[in-house]
């Protein structure tokens, strides 16, 4: 095939045709649920609420981790972070089992658009094939693919990782929406903010029409009814108190899935789910056998029944060591256990949130707009009733009316951080790299926090102020 960088002779499975799906599956960098069909009315995703009107939407799917690499071994192997020796930004660990080895030993024809987004080798992962490097080519190359396997009936795993909607977001944004944008309470609603969520608003609708493009191809290549499509990204999007941080602005994601005859469409998936639950659930509809011993759980019943069975998920957890952003590491260690309506935060390091750099470039000429809203110190536990708060600005740790349902968090996190092994019982988790932790910000002896004067922040983001 035209542009096909083989990877290595396919010792897999022989292909045998029969009526398995093929599977499409789409991911893209920091979007969160910021979707039109997510109820956000002011961004431009025709395509993507198209794809969630047509099957099925995960409404309450939560990531493990709020940071790329952490998060993404989570979606590719059903397991927690640390399960798979991921405590930061490094690969994932020898012997690990990833999504597309386990559809190629199935027999699937494996092919990779794009770059992996894991620091791992793509044939390691399970790849045969892998074509577009260049992110600019992806759509238009994963469409000619598509088109390729028309009346192909052996079946096919097709993952294409855009870029989108990562930092830096650029310049270009619709002067019109800045203006009306609905800005999030956890930001600062001023100029700055709205320009900057008008640019990712601008990458986000480029990102729905390159999704599209690839529908589009699934359906003229008259593959639609025999084709998975699968869409989601690994965390939320790079603003203040979001990615780098817990809380659900950092950790609730998008997660679309199609199938047609198979997922009845508009079914809304509004219980709390784990993006560990994403490998068993496609290894379920696609037949291959279930992966063992892991954190994931499959939600194929779920989404064939007639009618919305009863939830699988109590619990939902989440992680956070290291990050790396403009060249330095930053340790912001933070746990955190999600039900359905409540939270509790463990924090392990007293210092402020990590303030995403990009963003903060926005606020160069500003610091004390920044400094007033984010530099306060987090505190050991935040608790907080997403039902009555689900910006989580209202902390309830210590609240009597809630000791109970505290209690019982602190107690169920305790179990599964044993049960895990995570290594933050032991104390400070180990840097892989051996890098120093570079503190972003510096307490004054008065207790307070400013920003490190030294900090760098993205020079591809340019400053609005």
């Amino acid at each position: 095939m035209d542009g096909v960088k083989r990877l290595r002779q396919d010792s897999g499975m022989a292909r045998r045709n029969d009526d398995r799906p093929h599977v499409v599956y789409v991911d893209c960098h920091d979007l969160g649920d910021w979707l039109g069909c997510y109820g956000r009315p002011d961004l431009r995703t025709p395509h993507l609420d198209e794809l969630a009107a047509a099957g099925a939407r995960f409404g309450m799917h939560v990531a493990t981790a709020p940071i790329c690499i952490p998060s993404r071994s989570s979606m590719y192997t059903g397991s927690l972070p640390h399960e798979v020796g991921v405590v930061g930004q490094e690969p994932l660990a020898p012997g690990t089992i990833c999504m597309a080895a386990r559809f190629r030993r199935a027999g699937y024809r494996t092919v990779l658009c794009g770059r992996l987004m894991i620091p791992n080798d793509a044939h390691w992962f399970g790849f045969a094939e892998q074509i577009a490097t260049v992110p600019e080519e992806q759509a238009a190359a994963a469409a000619a693919f598509i088109e390729a396997q028309r009346g192909e009936s052996a079946p096919f795993l097709l993952q294409v990782s855009f870029t989108q909607c990562h930092r830096p977001f650029g310049a270009a944004f619709d002067p019109e929406l800045m203006e009306r944008i609905d800005v999030p309470p956890y930001l600062p609603d001023t100029g700055v903010t709205r320009r900057d969520l008008a640019t990712l608003a601008w990458q986000i609708r480029d990102l729905d029409a390159r999704v599209g493009r690839i529908l589009a191809a699934v359906q003229s290549a008259g593959l639609r009814e025999r084709t998975l499509v699968v869409f989601t990204t690994e965390h939320g999007p790079a603003v203040a108190r979001a990615k780098h941080t817990v809380y659900d602005s950092g950790l609730r994601t998008a997660l679309l899935m199609l199938l047609p005859g198979v997922i009845a469409p508009g079914r809304s998936i509004d219980e709390l789910s784990s993006n560990t639950d994403l490998l068993p659930t496609l290894a379920d509809l696609c037949g291959l056998e279930q992966p063992q011993d892991i954190e994931g759980m499959s939600w194929a019943a779920q989404l064939t029944a007639d009618r919305p069975a009863a939830p699988l998920r109590r619990w939902a957890f989440s992680q956070l060591n290291w990050g790396r952003r403009s060249g330095r590491w930053y340790y912001t260690p933070a746990r955190s256990i999600r039900t359905s309506r409540h939270k509790l935060i463990r924090s392990y390091r007293r210092v402020p949130i990590f303030v995403d750099n990009g963003w903060l470039a926005r606020y160069a000429g500003d610091r004390a707009t920044v400094e007033r809203w984010y530099g306060s110190p987090l505190p050991e536990a935040q608790l907080f009733d997403l039902a009555e708060d689900p910006f989580e600005l209202r902390d309830r740790a210590g609240d009597p009316a809630l000791a109970g349902v505290e209690a019982q968090l602190r107690e169920r996190l305790d179990r599964h951080l044993r049960a895990t092994g995570d290594p933050i019982l032991g104390g400070p988790v180990a840097n892989h790299t051996g890098e120093p932790d570079v503190c972003q910000w510096r307490e004054r002896p008065d207790g307070s926090f400013t920003l490190a004067p030294d900090d760098p922040i993205d020079s591809g983001e340019a400053s609005f102020t």
